[in-house]
């Protein structure tokens, strides 16, 4: 697939860039949807070009479909931002010039244009702070939406000091994770226990850090299904950037749980 890049849309081409309601689509080879999927990373460092995961530069993508729901490959997307301090050049690199903030970027192709998504720019991360790493709490028997532990929190922080103070790490990916007698708890096992941020009661290992720099997760016990004697969970919080791990990271943090007292 092409990719083009401009540094803004123009006005007109936002105005008309989604189809109308009545608008369909007859011939099955022609455009039909455009679905803008490919952005390797939450977080882009100022200067720098986008990376996924292991720190590979990693141009924006979009798959394209015809009428018949096939992807049509070679498809000449183009891919604009809406604000400034960005370029995207003609294979569809993004590259950061400003500070920091926000950006929001969409794909267009013959008039199609696909929903916002926005990439956050940051300083480069450099360092991870943590607060308390073992904690112990008492659950509820019976169970109840309160067994929840204190939030386990870090700070992802940057050396980088331009514009005064050591700049907290906006939007940066932050992989979790739960050990328990030394075995990885699989993703979709919430059995015995789940991992809820901090504002939220569902189950996620996925984060970002928001803008103080700082992510966290609550490990909430299903003391139902829990023998009723004392227990321990590891919780695990990864960081990487450029392919490596911040320094700092990973952070192990020891849960120990404990069932209240008993008659």
């Amino acid at each position: 697939m092409r990719h083009w890049g401009r540094l803004a849309a123009p006005l007109a081409l936002l105005a008309a860039g989604l189809l109308a309601c009545d608008d369909v689509v007859t011939d099955p080879n022609a455009v039909a949807a455009l679905d803008f999927d490919g952005i390797a990373f939450p977080a882009l460092v100022t200067g720098d070009t986008l990376r996924n995961g292991a720190g590979v530069a990693t141009p924006l993508t979009a798959t394209v479909y015809d009428g018949r729901g096939e992807v049509i490959t070679d498809a000449d997307v183009q891919f604009f931002s809406l604000d400034t301090g960005v370029t995207i050049d003609a294979n569809g690199y993004l590259t950061a010039t400003r500070r920091s903030g926000p950006v929001r970027l969409v794909a267009s192709i013959n008039g199609l244009q696909s929903q916002r998504r926005t990439v956050q720019v940051t300083p480069g991360p450099d360092t991870v702070l943590t607060g308390a790493t073992d904690i112990t709490y008492t659950y509820n028997i019976p169970d109840s939406p309160q067994s929840i532990s204190p939030a386990l929190t870090l700070t992802l922080q940057s050396a980088d000091t331009v514009g005064g103070g050591n700049p907290d790490v906006v939007g940066w990916l932050v992989r979790w994770r739960i050990v328990h007698n030394g075995d990885t708890i699989a993703p979709t096992d919430t059995s015995m226990v789940a991992l809820w941020p901090a504002s939220a009661s569902r189950h996620g290992l996925l984060d970002t850090t928001r803008n103080d720099g700082t992510a966290s997760r609550r490990l909430r016990v299903y003391a139902n299904l829990l023998p009723v004697q004392p227990d321990s969970f590891i919780v695990i919080a990864e960081l990487r950037a450029g392919g490596l791990p911040v320094p700092g990271s990973p952070v192990r943090y020891v849960v120990n749980i404990r069932p209240p007292s008993i008659p």
